[in-house]
């Protein structure tokens, strides 16, 4: 049981697992997930969606999400749209599908189930190692998931980048214009094929194509259902899609927010690279880097050091202008491995002479307490009607030890939002005032009504 929800004066206590009696069903209860407002399930044969407390309105922003764990992808596209439908029905207007490697033969055909079902303004869907929804994180097992956007006053502007037809990386009059930046932007939301799509170069572009000042915001992340080129599925509404990106803007009458939790916790102290060429750094504070690396290992604690065996990282500052520097100033990236001949340490980025860096460890203690410390700050807003979830496919249970860790966390701090997405091949998320493509990171999109309502 998780407790009771509200709905004008009355409660009703809501099965584990967000299931919703309806009329005709003879009580039994359908796998159906949390939609955007409370429920109350009427003597087993009712359901109330309150989306604003005054009962006379109609359903404003609204927000369903579904799951289905069924091996069979025609079967699991059914259930997804059948418990789309009983929530949300045909006022979607944005509708975004995850799907593990298992349903990649037959995705078009679920997809156009779910289309056909819940008629969607816009529709994107991917392909992925795991999914996740609700309150579960599908690992390692054929999952299907979906969220489902009731977006009035919003406008929806799909867009793609091909080999076919790319993105003009050069031109930022054309990026704004294919992504549709308007004055009401909000957000875009973007995934791509890892192996087709030039992620550091297309991301920065769109992320800058408003010029000095109106960063771009983007959130999303990489497929990862595959294991070489042109075997993911992408599909943007009718279009079946398997190189380079999807996405769709958004802008409107709406708040969008976003957590980007990256889980390392950093050591030693922050170091100035004083050489460095191409992605390799060769001296920190004149020294070679991996003198300094050793130097700073040799004097961790027992407890220190025994997370090294997961690896070290580098964090990049964000802004150099801050005078301290703690969790949350660093883009973190990983060290790809040591040049023996030139002492230097070979990064998955390009370093330049006066960066600021600081070495990082990962472990799982750090990645719930970092994603704790970030939600803090949005339970001091309004309850937000849905949310994205893009996870590295490094967290889960190979980092926590524990399933469905993330998004129990999320459900529990944010009062059970309608939630899907997908363990990506690296994160897409805004940190400042740029977006990045991560790595062991879980990027959150919250969508709230206007004024946090």
């Amino acid at each position: 049981i998780l407790g009771h929800r509200r709905f004008l004066g009355l409660q009703a206590r809501i099965p584990r697992g967000g299931g919703l009696y309806r009329p005709g069903d003879g009580g039994r209860c359908r796998d159906q997930r949390f939609m955007g407002g409370d429920v109350v399930a009427a003597g087993q044969s009712a359901t109330i969606t309150a989306m604003d407390t005054d009962a006379s309105s109609p359903p404003r922003y609204q927000a369903a999400c579904a799951v289905s764990g069924h091996l069979d992808t025609r079967t699991a596209g059914t259930e997804v749209a059948e418990q789309l439908d009983a929530s949300i029905g045909d006022a979607c207007d944005l509708a975004i599908v995850f799907a593990s490697f298992h349903h990649c033969a037959a995705l078009p055909e679920a997809v156009e189930t779910i289309r056909e079902t819940i008629h969607p303004r816009t529709l994107l869907a991917v392909t992925a190692e795991s999914v996740l929804g609700g309150e579960e994180e599908l690992e390692g097992v054929a999952g299907m998931s979906a969220l489902a956007l009731q977006l009035p006053g919003v406008t929806l502007s799909p867009w793609t980048s091909t080999p076919d037809d790319p993105i003009p990386l050069n031109r930022a009059d054309e990026i704004a214009q294919r992504i549709d930046l308007r004055d009401d932007f909000r957000a875009a939301i973007m995934m791509g094929d890892p192996f087709t799509t030039p992620i550091t170069r297309l991301l920065p572009a769109i992320t800058n194509c408003g010029g000095q000042g109106r960063p771009v915001p983007v959130i999303g992340g990489m497929a990862s259902g595959a294991s070489q080129p042109g075997h993911n599925v992408l599909i943007l509404d009718e279009k079946i899609i398997r190189a380079g990106a999807i996405g769709a803007s958004i802008a409107g009458d709406i708040e969008i927010d976003f957590v980007v939790s990256q889980g390392c916790r950093p050591i030693g102290e922050p170091l100035v690279i004083t050489k460095a060429k191409e992605n390799v750094i060769l001296e920190l504070r004149g020294k070679p880097a991996m003198q300094m690396l050793q130097e700073i290992t040799s004097e961790l604690t027992e407890q220190e050091r025994e997370l090294l065996r997961r690896g070290v990282l580098v964090g990049n500052v964000i802004d150099e202008h801050k005078r301290h520097f703690g969790r949350g100033d660093f883009l973190v990236r990983n060290i790809l491995g040591l040049d023996q001949e030139r002492g230097g340490i070979v990064v998955g980025d390009l370093p330049r002479m006066g960066q600021t860096i600081q070495f990082h460890v990962r472990d799982a203690v750090t990645a719930a307490e970092d994603l704790q410390l970030l939600l803090d700050v949005q339970e001091l807003k309004g309850r937000p009607f849905g949310g994205l979830l893009f996870s590295c496919n490094g967290r889960g249970e190979r980092l926590f030890e524990e399933s469905n860790h993330d998004i129990s966390i999320i459900n529990e701090r944010l009062g059970s939002v309608p939630v899907a997405g997908f363990f990506a091949a690296g994160e897409i998320g805004p940190i400042g005032e740029q977006s990045f493509l991560h790595g062991h990171t879980a990027a959150l999109a919250l969508f709230r009504k206007p004024g946090g309502r």
